[in-house]
């Protein structure tokens, strides 16, 4: 885990050597247990499609969600770049394509089109029911016979163990599950299982803050396919998806879920950037809290009303000044500290309203 001090340093709780010296923490990393590769086609025509890598792996779009057909593979360990093409019974479907499996485990693309977006692009999906939650299971031997959900917390009408939840339906991906849920339910406990036969031997839970309220599941494996964790930005400096409006705020496009925390982050020597999956120097932060935007903010920057904004914590606005004097970076994480997301920071203003350091 990463703690952050009063002075806004990060270091590891991993303790100390053997020779009594602060051990080198480890930076945490996101893991990625698949790569997943989402396309779009203008005629809506999934039939044939194939992803096909450099390296000679395949695999077909079977998957299905609101933005159009998803393919994924399994990745070696230590695999970096990811170079592929799309194939529409045997003849590509636009340009090779590339993405780099450390900065991000899920892309999206389009018919004809080069562009491989490492966001997901939250207008292409649309709001979910908060009432229930959906999980799709997807078996590799294709054997579904007797295979049922068992659920408790979070469930509006748990089931006895030897009459679970019931598919509504199967897909070209597998069985998809709904279950209604309990008012303000935060979670969902479940297991996958056909009788005794468990999916994985342990107790599952849908954290819908993280997630969302529906998810895709492959046998044996209880990281989700999709969403994998992920915020509003990919881990890209080159961009500003966020912007600093003053009064302690800074807001971007996109909701925060799939992320634990998220904080602005800069450094006051050297600049930052990103290795491996990772911030090069975990510099100092500036935690963040949700806010809503204040009448007065939504009349200066009404282009901004939509967005997600976030306000810095008490106890670091004091180095507010400082961090807007140096390179401005947004980041979210998941819980271990596994970078998620990074972006820079667009200035409103030489010095915002507001700002009094």
């Amino acid at each position: 885990a990463v703690v952050v001090d009063s002075a806004g340093r990060t270091a590891s709780d991993t303790g100390t050597t053997t020779a009594g010296q602060p051990a080198v923490p480890e930076k945490p990393t996101a893991k990625r247990h698949h790569a997943v590769v989402h396309h779009r086609r203008a005629d809506g025509d999934y039939d044939g499609l194939l992803l096909r890598t450099a390296d000679g792996t395949t695999a077909r779009f079977a998957g299905r969600d609101a933005y159009g057909a998803f393919a994924w593979i399994t990745p070696g360990a230590g695999t970096g770049e990811i170079r592929f093409t799309i194939e529409k019974d045997g003849v590509a479907d636009g340009p090779e394509r590339v993405f780099d499996l450390a900065t991000t485990g899920e892309v999206w693309t389009e018919e004809n089109s080069a562009t491989v977006r490492k966001a997901r692009p939250t207008s292409a999906y649309p709001p979910q029911d908060q009432e229930k939650a959906v999980l799709h299971y997807h078996r590799p031997d294709g054997d579904y016979d007797g295979w049922g959900l068992h659920t408790w917390t979070g469930s509006a009408d748990p089931p006895e163990w030897n009459d679970p939840v019931p598919p509504v339906r199967e897909d070209s991906f597998g069985l998809v599950f709904e279950v209604p849920l309990s008012e303000g339910a935060a979670s969902l406990s479940y297991i996958l299982h056909k009788k005794e036969e468990k999916d994985v031997p342990d107790d599952e839970a849908l954290d819908f803050s993280l997630y969302g309220h529906e998810v895709w599941r492959v046998a044996g494996d209880p990281a989700y396919l999709t969403p994998s964790p992920g915020g509003a930005f990919a881990l890209d400096l080159s961009t500003t998806e966020a912007t600093w409006i003053g009064d302690d705020t800074v807001v971007w496009a996109g909701d925060g879920s799939g992320v634990a925390s998220q904080q602005l982050v800069y450094a006051t020597e050297g600049d930052l950037t990103i290795d491996d999956g990772a911030l090069s120097d975990e510099g100092q932060w500036l935690r963040l809290v949700p806010a809503e935007l204040t009448e007065a903010q939504r009349s200066r920057f009404p282009q901004y009303t939509e967005y997600s904004a976030f306000r810095v914590d008490p106890r670091d606005r004091d180095r507010v000044g400082q961090a807007l004097e140096a390179r401005l970076i947004a980041t979210q994480r998941a819980d271990s500290g596994a970078l998620l997301g990074a972006t820079g920071v667009r200035i409103e203003g030489n010095r915002p309203e507001g700002t009094s350091k």
